[in-house]
């Protein structure tokens, strides 16, 4: 049996998801995504009663509310072993907490996938098996990446270094030899919007060398503007008696701005993002100058250095082409994230669960006509 009720933002539990944070649902908001907080008491394959926080972002598109995000969420390793009969029950409980327009919830699932490379209809009948309904579809496209690069840090330095392919541990020294200097900056540091725009400038460029999207600065001022309010408050939490809260406490996430530079000339940035003992490589840029100095190999090891003296054991590379392809445009990528010595992982990807079928049909032909 499983049921939900709505909670206040300020009695959301942190965890080390930080995609179902408290923060993560505040930044949304102040870029038009309505954030829900919800409780879901649910009984595990133990028989016990446990309660799972979970975060859904209302999403508009034409100003009008559309779809309900779940992103990375619900976590497989907490809930019943039946999990896609879970999720089929979740959707239908969140149905009555909705909005009447909203047309499907859309989870970004961070579930394993064993079978990456099958076909949607294959990938399809195997989400379904065991639901009642049989409703749950494949979205035309992946919101966030389905294949990543995890880094086990527990081991130590030396071992990490052991770790990496070759040209990777070559090219780290190769970083240091050639004397680039790497600083760090947290919300609350003096000068931190000072340097993110001088990041900015690099990040701009970067997007349109390579092609991807290119967030407005206010997006990342906004990160850090929320990380800091977030740093200087005390975040409480409380859940009802009788009831196991899964996730432990943690601190509120924390944003970093690392950058690598050499004779006063700034080489490259990258964001980074800690969640109790996650860190997530979020954003990143590079200059075309001096390359032959390897700066984004070194800031990577500074990276991966601050993030294992933070108590992190896992950095998310945050996306990887899904195979090894030579002749892939990103395979340049797939070279540089994998060489750090992480193990490639692949996603189920992101799924819907239709609650309006025939406005869900229309919305679904649109999407997959824009991706064309």
């Amino acid at each position: 049996m499983l049921t939900i009720s709505e909670i206040q933002p300020d009695t959301f539990p942190a965890s080390d998801n930080l995609f179902q944070t408290y923060l993560w649902g505040t930044f949304k908001e102040v870029f038009g995504q309505k954030p829900l907080y919800f409780r879901v008491v649910f009984e595990n394959d133990k028989k016990v009663q446990v309660a799972y926080p979970l975060l859904v972002l209302l999403r508009k598109i034409n100003g009008v509310y559309v779809y309900a995000y779940v992103q990375r969420a619900p976590n497989e390793t907490v809930i019943p072993a039946n999990k896609t009969e879970f999720l089929e029950e979740l959707s239908l409980a969140l149905k009555d907490h909705l909005p009447e327009s909203i047309i499907c919830i859309r989870y970004d699932l961070q579930w394993l996938n064993p079978e990456p490379h099958a076909r949607t209809e294959m990938l399809e009948i195997m989400m379904n098996y065991g639901t009642r309904k049989h409703a749950l579809k494949k979205a035309p496209s992946n919101h966030l990446c389905n294949a990543t690069c995890i880094l086990n840090l527990r081991p130590t330095p030396h071992q990490l270094l052991k770790n990496m392919r070759q040209q990777t541990r070559n090219a780290v020294r190769r970083a240091y030899r050639e004397s680039v200097q790497f600083s760090i900056y947290d919300a609350r540091s003096p000068d931190i919007f000072v340097k993110l725009k001088e990041m900015y400038v690099i990040y701009q460029d970067t997007a349109h060398r390579k092609g991807f999207y290119c967030e407005d600065y206010s997006y990342f001022e906004t990160l850090f503007q929320i990380n800091r309010e977030f740093l200087e408050k005390k975040e409480t939490t409380s859940f009802d008696s009788g009831i196991v809260p899964l996730d432990a406490q943690v601190p509120p996430p924390r944003f970093y701005l690392f950058t690598a530079q050499k004779d006063g000339l700034l080489l490259s940035g990258l964001i980074l993002a800690i969640c109790g003992v996650n860190a997530y490589y979020m954003y990143a840029a590079s200059s075309m100058d001096m390359r032959h100095c390897m700066p984004n190999y070194g800031l990577q090891w500074e990276v991966i250095r601050f993030a294992r003296s933070q108590g992190c054991t896992k950095y998310d590379f945050m996306g990887i082409p899904p195979t090894n392809d030579a002749d892939s445009p990103m395979a340049g990528l797939y070279i540089f994230k994998t060489g750090f010595g992480g193990s490639v992982t692949h996603y189920a990807g992101t799924w819907d669960f239709p609650l309006l079928q025939d406005e869900y049909d229309r919305f679904r032909m649109n999407e997959a006509l824009l991706l064309k």
